[in-house]
């Protein structure tokens, strides 16, 4: 069995040279191509976009991450806003919740891959004192921005930088990553819950510890999502609607590929969406 799974994972691995080898020769695309592409997809001076993203050399990227970075961050210009989600963890917020583990915002790094690490260590990025939704933002506003996300109760609703992406009329970008990445998501979710039949979130909120910028321990209360709502969800019917209504944008620029979605049309989506009776989640039966 050993033997097997040695020849699988070089297998795997020489694909991946392969995937790499073939993106640099026929794929390959620097900074001005990924910048031509954005600002044909109407992210531009002033724009607010939260980005979610892979980084790997067979999307043929010819440049390092924070080249990548720098040129989202020319896109949107000195009056827009680059955001990125820095969750502490892979699993679920109630999981990370009930173990307890102190978040410290200077510190605790993100789980979402090496973009958002990166991210969280450039000058000039702040990152939101929340223990399961931290959100990292450069731009002018963003002092503002996630300066109420301690005292957020729903850690994606009302008050949080989630709130602050819609009131700047963002857009969420995928950068070769599929639209399920879309955590924008969870906010629609808050827009929605008092009309469930079940509960979105846990009965009580957590007092999770934290550290905050100055490097003083404070708690944040925070609901969880409850693993019941997590279970009935069903965001690809959302993400269906979307593509069936033409609003998501899609462009190809070497080998890589970019999405992008006005969290206002998905917003206004999710509204005809419960007029309809047709909302993300698997319903309990009468």
């Amino acid at each position: 069995m050993s033997l097997l799974r040695n020849w699988k994972q070089a297998l795997k691995a020489q694909r991946s040279q392969w995937r790499a080898a073939w993106a640099r020769q026929f794929g390959g695309y620097g900074p001005p191509e990924l910048l031509k592409a954005l600002l044909g997809m109407g992210i531009g001076p002033g724009s607010c976009v939260m980005l979610h993203s892979s980084f790997s050399s067979a999307n043929g990227f010819r440049g390092t991450i924070p080249e990548l970075i720098d040129t989202f961050v020319e896109a949107v210009g000195p009056q827009g806003h680059l955001m990125m989600v820095s969750l502490p963890y892979r699993s679920a917020s109630i999981d990370w919740l009930q173990s307890g583990r102190t978040f410290d915002v200077r510190r605790t790094p993100s789980m979402m891959g090496m973009v958002s690490e990166v991210f969280r260590r450039r000058d000039g990025v702040l990152r939101s004192l929340h223990p399961t939704h931290p959100i990292l933002v450069h731009g002018p506003r963003a002092a503002e921005i996630i300066a109420s996300h301690p005292d957020c109760l729903h850690p994606c609703g009302p008050g949080s930088p989630f709130a602050w992406l819609l009131e700047l009329d963002g857009r969420s970008v995928f950068f070769n990553v599929p639209i399920d990445m879309f955590t924008f998501f969870h906010y629609l979710e808050h827009h929605v819950s008092a009309q469930l039949p079940f509960p979105l979130y846990t009965d009580v909120p957590f007092d999770a510890p934290v550290v905050d910028a100055s490097g003083q321990r404070r708690t944040v209360r925070t609901y969880a999502f409850a693993r019941d709502a997590i279970q009935r969800r069903r965001p690809e019917r959302l993400y269906d609607e979307l593509r069936r209504r033409g609003l998501v944008a899609q462009v190809r620029v070497g080998a890589s590929e970019l999405l992008a979605v006005s969290v206002r049309d998905a917003l206004a989506c999710t509204d005809d969406l419960q007029r309809q009776g047709r909302l993300f989640y698997d319903m309990p039966q009468a």
